[in-house]
């Protein structure tokens, strides 16, 4: 299996959310807390372009996604700056870059079947409706029940293709052959704190941090090729940080996503 660098790319503000659609496009939402300002911006990993960048809604930094549904991005609003509580449903299409349809009344629940379920809230419960994803029309008001929605839920997160990404996990001594490899190249490293690792078909991916120079943390990244026994990628993927970062990689299909810094993307192919 051969491993490349694919694309790398550099955002002028913070990488904040990073999610992917059914058709392999990776929305980023880049944000900009002193001007309270939130981008997003949308990468065919496959054309290796971008469909988007730096787009804005007339809401400039309150507002975040729900969701990714058949190609649609569904945002929301929050009541009140400091509120957590999401409100309206604004949906985006990818590919005509358009807003589709917007409800000021409802708030988002999760996509199934070509509906979206959205509920509005009442004095002590919510009340329930399903729309059709593409208009927004409304197509059921299923009242206050709650089981039926709390079951069509369930069908929803069984339809999510979770198999396709592998994220990172807490890395512990065991004892076998992954353990001794992995030794094997940490062994002489200043490592503070934990590790973090996946691995895919014949390569072990960490995370770690060392002290640097500036008495700081830098975050590293390595990736072991177990056919080789060799170390064949390492990035610094945060050079000065006080904290330590976690879920720095992970894995989709057969591409490496790495975040850099605070506003970087790194992609390797794996083939």
């Amino acid at each position: 299996m051969k491993i490349k660098k694919y694309f790398n790319y550099d955002f002028q503000n913070q990488i904040w959310r990073i999610l992917i659609s059914d058709k392999d496009k990776l929305i980023i939402e880049t944000r900009n807390p002193d001007t309270k300002e939130a981008f997003y911006n949308c990468f065919d990993i496959h054309n290796k372009n971008f469909l988007f960048t730096y787009l804005q809604f007339d809401e400039k930094y309150y507002i975040g996604i729900d969701a990714i549904y058949k190609e649609i991005i569904y945002l929301h609003k929050f009541p009140k700056p400091d509120l957590p509580y999401h409100k309206e449903i604004i949906a985006f299409d990818i590919n005509s870059q358009k807003i589709l349809w917007i409800n000021k009344d409802l708030s988002f629940l999760f996509p199934y079947e070509n509906r979206i379920y959205a509920f509005k809230q009442g004095f002590e419960e919510r009340y329930f409706f399903a729309l059709n994803y593409l208009t927004g029309e409304l197509l059921e008001d299923l009242g206050n029940d709650y089981k039926t929605i709390n079951f069509l839920r369930a069908e929803s997160e069984k339809q999510k293709k979770y198999d396709h990404y592998l994220f990172p996990e807490r890395y512990f001594y065991n004892n076998n052959n992954i353990s001794q490899i992995i030794d094997k190249f940490i062994n002489n490293l200043d490592i503070i704190g934990h590790i973090e690792y996946g691995i895919y078909k014949n390569i072990i991916m960490l995370s770690y941090h060392t002290h640097n120079r500036y008495n700081t943390l830098t975050n590293n990244f390595m990736v072991i090729d177990l056919d080789k026994n060799k170390n064949i990628i390492t990035e610094k993927l945060n050079s000065n940080t006080k904290s330590f970062i976690t879920d720095s990689f992970f894995m989709y299909k057969n591409f490496l996503i790495l975040l850099k810094e605070k506003n970087g993307i790194i992609i390797y192919k794996l083939e």
